[in-house]
């Protein structure tokens, strides 16, 4: 049984701005009335961009922020403006300055959780002027520099440039997205987009080994692929160093995230 692609929304178009303005403050009060229930959740992180840019006055813009720290925001389209690779205390990370599109305001983070840097290295390596989508949680808004700070992020997938006309689906932009789930087995198992071609044998296995023999089929040779992958992510400069300081009690560890990456 094939479960329906998941399809995703840009931010708001350019005709729509004015009336979006008018909300800045309603949007600012309704995040921040949410308190701990909104921990967890991610709130688009364009559209805070967008609102932050086109608040009229010093007040609106400081509601905005002060509703916005601290929060998980999902940020997609950001173009690279410049990325350096660089270690702390012995872990590597990259440090990221993009531009925003809709509100042309520099995002900037780095990125330190192992997945994320493998997602920026692999192949093609993510380059200045490619784009990126990530989640990051808001640690700091400057309206004179036009700058958002992130930190902790966690790379999500290669980004296009602007968003696509009509209707987008995940699978289109990020490769880890389910395309495909069979419950006839079994055991219930999903299919990526990267495992695709592999749904070209179903008739083939199902004739010859049955339902559960598909659902075999498909376990084995996923588990083979995230076997080469991780060998691959192994040989990239992602992890602590080796020769890096034992950290003690007293030393500060990497920034936490809110979501398990490894």
């Amino acid at each position: 049984m094939e479960r329906p692609a998941q399809e995703m929304t840009a931010w708001p178009p350019a005709g729509r701005r004015g009336a979006l303005l008018g909300r800045t403050l309603l949007l600012a009060v309704c995040l921040a009335g949410l308190g701990r229930s909104a921990e967890g959740t991610t709130a688009n992180g364009n559209e805070l961009a967008l609102y932050y840019t086109e608040a009229k006055t010093d007040t609106d813009r400081r509601v905005l922020k002060e509703a916005a720290m601290g929060k998980q925001h999902f940020f997609r389209y950001l173009q690279v403006n410049s990325l350096q690779e660089g270690e702390i205390d012995g872990y590597p990370y990259v440090y990221l300055s993009m531009r925003e599109p809709s509100s042309q305001m520099t995002v900037s983070c780095k990125v330190m959780k192992s997945l994320s840097l493998a997602k920026l290295k692999e192949d093609p390596p993510t380059k200045v002027g490619d784009c990126v989508a990530l989640t990051g949680v808001v640690s700091d808004m400057d309206p004179d520099q036009k700058l958002i700070k992130l930190n902790p992020v966690i790379v999500r997938f290669k980004d296009r440039l602007a968003p696509k006309a009509g209707k987008e689906l995940l699978a289109e932009v990020d490769a880890s997205a389910v395309i495909y789930s069979y419950t006839g087995g079994k055991t219930p198992v999903n299919v990526t987009r990267r495992d695709q071609d592999l749904l070209q044998r179903e008739g083939e296995i199902t004739a010859a080994q049955g339902k559960d023999g598909w659902v075999r089929f498909l376990q084995q040779e996923m588990a083979k692929r995230d076997k080469a992958a991780l060998a691959a992510r192994n040989k990239l400069n992602i992890f602590r160093r080796a020769t890096a300081p034992v950290a003690t009690n007293d030393a500060a560890p990497p920034p936490p995230i809110t979501e398990d990456e490894e």
